[in-house]
């Protein structure tokens, strides 16, 4: 028999999980638009990826700071490792380098 999961820890499973899900889609979403040619689409395209580039870079440095006071834990490590990603990653499209 399998050992039992804490319902903490599944709970935080799924709040990475949904986080990566929800920076693939807002990602794909920026990017495509802001490759689009019309300069208002594209304007509307580097508006959001900022947003959320920044929303993520956010989240990063909170968990920093949460790590730096308290112990390390897993939720705040993946946390910050996905915030820093996708805050590289999804402010790509802000500065005009497209794929």
């Amino acid at each position: 028999m399998p050992p039992k999961i804490p319902d903490e820890v599944v709970r935080h499973a799924l709040y990475v999980a949904g986080l990566l899900v929800a920076d693939i889609v807002v990602s794909a979403i920026s990017w495509r638009l802001a490759g689009v040619k019309r300069r208002g689409t594209r304007l509307v395209g580097r508006v959001v990826a900022a947003f959320f580039s920044l929303a993520n870079a956010g989240l990063a440095l909170g968990c920093l700071f949460h790590l730096l006071r308290g112990g390390a834990d897993w939720f705040y490590v993946a946390l910050l490792v996905l915030g820093f990603v996708f805050a590289y990653r999804i402010g790509g499209a802000t500065i005009g380098r497209y794929p």
